[in-house]
């Protein structure tokens, strides 16, 4: 009977009675016996064949007469119902066996020969998935395939091509072997299929089965990775979005204006030269009108706002005043600040450098302008703030005095700056500025009042350190009453006896109502005695109540007490030919020993008979006389002011390019140093840009650290390089001749 024969019979309807069914089983038993002997004969004629099965079922041929290729049966499994279970208590005959092997390896070239394709077969190359793969060696030397990782149970599924993986064959029981039937002679072979179909299984259990069998496959594996990673990026995520603060940088609009807030309102600056300028902000209230004459009040109520976003797109008016030609210029509503910033951002904010400058207090447009290139480059934010000058900045007169309670008047431009400080302080980080770190910049007629500006108890809070360049040491001693006198000439020129009349007349009367005498300087010439002094700067009661030198007098005493532990740091400074201008150059064609000799001799160096004592100093010619001008008015009485009374750092421009304190092919004049601070010096050769590059050096390092790079007490020359000033024997002489700074220039 044939195979088919005995599938036909187990398919048989089943309810047929216990005797029925012991004699089918009786017969199978028969035909099984029939068969396998049929079989072992056939193995020995065809053992070198192919196998015994192929050859016993080469010539089978389907009911529909065609020839079917024979399916490889493994010896000993009859494929018939039934269940496949392992026999371990059978052996292997040893016939059977070496068919087994060759069977095997048969198994393992048809697995190589064919590509395996594998969802995840990137994993197979991850060090992870080798570590899972490697064989582990026992104790014994035993190679052992460790499938667990953690306790998580690797399948065997991906481990049956190891190398040493026993590849055995599944054998069938017959439902008699498995009711303990006796042995019949069929030989059985040892299937292990459970095993190797054991990863199958596993990817076909539920999650929830696979987790309380603790059967994991690599899928679980990576998806578990792939979660928490997703967690991590999530809390992360988390943490850094509740600690961040606004947008590091703002959105432009249309790639070129840049919005920012302001204690006022929204402000809409330009995108240019690569740094952000907003212009012509309001920073106070209008002195005009009724608060024409009186102090600066900032914008703190919100009628005195704008509607909807400034824009700060153009530079606004400069502040009405005499220009030093004469001419007149600006207007008098303009309390206005223009800010230059490279970044519009909240997280590392950049010190900031506010630049105050003026000629003279009556006016003059000064160098000390917001530079787009070292905003950029220097990492710095400029801001350069308007205030008022000449008789709107500065005018006392006791009509004025007697409107307010207390009595007071002038030094309106230093409430001007003050307010505008307080500004910076409030708004200088919406545009990217360190309100801790702020630096003033003064020059000439401006550092004269930022110097007074410092002896302010109100604005000592409000910034960090000052710069002062070409500086007055000349500052009011005497009280109001006595300016109240010296300006009672404006009152009788302009005619006015009441605060009103002031306030009511036009912005030219008052300009034209003020003594010409007041406005010349005494800068560019020898002084002469009781040569005539106007100051505009007064002890107000106010603002300034004692004089400079008191109050820098007790804040030096403070500071070395330790009571006043937020000093501020002063930096002093002046050039060479401070007094150099082509006015006094043109003033002769051919500047002869003779001229220089008679000048000298007309001034107060001839009267007290220490002409040749200068010449020692100085050589007869156009440099060697404004050498000695500068000395006088500016050089000398800085010295003393800052070496000998404060013991603050102080350098001299030595001549731009110049070395050793040489006059070099260019003097440097009383700009030189901004210039070469601020990027508008105009260097032609190696020697000016490398005093650019020192002066530089000096400035921004002091900028950023709130000291100098070299010591922080003496005297530094400023030339190609940064050198120490170990004195001045001129500046000696003229102070001990009572010259110094008894002539020094006023403002």
């Amino acid at each position: 009977m044939s195979t088919m024969d005995i599938n036909k019979l187990e398919n048989e309807d089943e309810k047929g009675t216990p005797d029925k069914k012991q004699i089918e089983a009786e017969e199978k038993e028969i035909m099984l016996k029939s068969d396998n002997e049929k079989m072992d004969a056939s193995a020995e004629l065809n053992v070198d064949a192919e196998g015994p099965v192929k050859a016993a079922l080469s010539g089978d041929v389907t009911e529909q007469g065609r020839e079917v290729k024979p399916k490889f049966i493994p010896i000993g499994a009859i494929k018939m119902p039934g269940f496949f279970t392992k026999n371990l208590d059978k052996e292997k005959p040893k016939e059977e066996e070496s068919g087994l092997e060759k069977d095997n390896e048969n198994e393992k070239t048809d697995d190589i020969s064919k590509p395996k394709r594998n969802r995840l077969q990137f994993l197979h190359t991850c060090p992870f998935t080798q570590f899972l793969h490697k064989p582990n060696n026992d104790s014994d030397g035993n190679v052992e395939n460790k499938r667990s990782f953690f306790n998580v149970k690797y399948p065997k599924v991906f481990q049956r091509n190891m190398p040493n993986a026993e590849a055995t064959l599944a054998s069938m029981e017959t439902l008699e072997d498995k009711l303990d039937t006796p042995n019949d002679g069929m030989e059985n072979v040892k299937l292990d299929m459970a095993e190797t179909e054991e990863g199958k299984v596993a990817t076909k259990l539920p999650l929830k089965e696979r987790i309380r069998q603790k059967k994991f496959i690599i899928d679980d594996i990576v998806v578990c990775a792939l979660v928490l990673l997703v967690l991590l990026a999530a809390i992360i995520g988390i943490i850094i979005g509740a600690q961040a603060g606004p947008p590091t940088e703002r959105p432009l609009r249309l790639g070129r204006y840049m919005t920012t807030l302001t204690t006022c309102g929204p402000v809409e600056g330009t995108l240019d030269e690569g740094v952000y300028k907003f212009y012509n902000i309001p920073y106070a209230v209008p002195p005009i009108k009724q608060k024409r004459f009186t102090y600066a009040q900032p914008l703190n109520n919100i009628t005195m706002c704008w509607n909807g976003t400034r824009e700060a797109h153009e530079r606004g008016p400069l502040c009405i005043q005499f220009l030093e030609n004469g001419n007149i210029t600006g207007e008098e509503d303009c309390l206005t600040l223009d800010v230059v910033t490279p970044h519009v951002r909240y997280d590392s904010q950049l010190p900031v450098v506010v630049l105050i400058g003026a000629n003279t207090l009556a006016g003059g447009i000064s160098p000390a302008q917001p530079s787009a290139l070292y905003a950029r480059t220097k990492e710095v934010v400029f801001v350069k703030p308007n205030f008022r000058l000449g008789p709107f900045g500065f005018l006392a007169l006791d009509i004025i005095s007697k409107s307010k309670y207390p009595e007071t008047s002038g030094n309106y431009a230093i409430s001007d700056l003050l307010v505008a400080l307080q500004w910076i302080k409030y708004n200088i980080k919406h545009f990217g500025g360190d309100p801790e770190s702020v630096t003033l910049l003064g020059h000439r007629a401006g550092a004269t009042l930022t110097a007074a500006l410092t002896t302010v108890t109100n604005a000592h809070k409000l910034y960090s350190r000052v710069w002062l360049s070409s500086p007055s040491v000349i500052f009011p001693g005497e009280p109001l009453e006595q300016a109240h006198k010296n300006n009672d000439q404006f009152k009788q020129i302009s005619k006015c006896n009441d605060i009103d009349c002031l306030r009511n007349i036009s912005a030219m009367d008052i300009l034209s109502d003020t003594p010409d005498i007041w406005l010349g300087g005494n800068g560019g010439i020898l002084p002469v005695a009781d040569e005539f002094k106007h100051s505009w700067l007064v002890l107000d009661g106010e603002l300034l109540r004692l004089h400079a030198y008191e109050s820098w007098d007790a804040q030096k005493e403070a500071k070395e007490s330790g009571k006043d532990k937020v000093f501020r740091p002063m930096i002093f400074g002046t050039t060479q030919h401070s007094d150099h201008s082509k006015l006094l150059r043109n003033k002769h064609l051919n500047w002869t020993t003779e001229i220089v000799e008679k000048m000298v001799n007309a001034s107060i160096i001839g009267e007290k008979n220490l002409t040749l004592s200068i010449f020692k100093h100085f050589n007869k010619t156009y440099e060697g006389l404004v050498g000695l001008i500068s000395s006088i008015r500016t050089l000398c009485p800085l010295v003393s002011l800052a070496r000998m009374r404060l013991s603050a750092p102080m350098y001299v421009v030595m001549g731009e390019g110049a070395g050793g304190g040489a006059v070099g092919s260019r003097l440097a004049g009383i700009n030189s140093d901004v210039e070469a601070i601020l990027g508008t010096f105009d260097s032609e050769g190696p020697e000016q840009r490398r005093f650019m590059a020192a002066m530089q050096q000096l400035f921004y390092y002091y900028v950023w650290h709130g000291r100098l790079s070299g010591p922080e007490t003496g005297l530094i020359a400023v030339a190609q390089d940064l050198l120490p000033l170990h004195g001045l024997p001129v500046c000696d002489l003229l102070i001990h001749e009572d010259i110094v700074p008894r002539y020094a220039h006023v403002d």
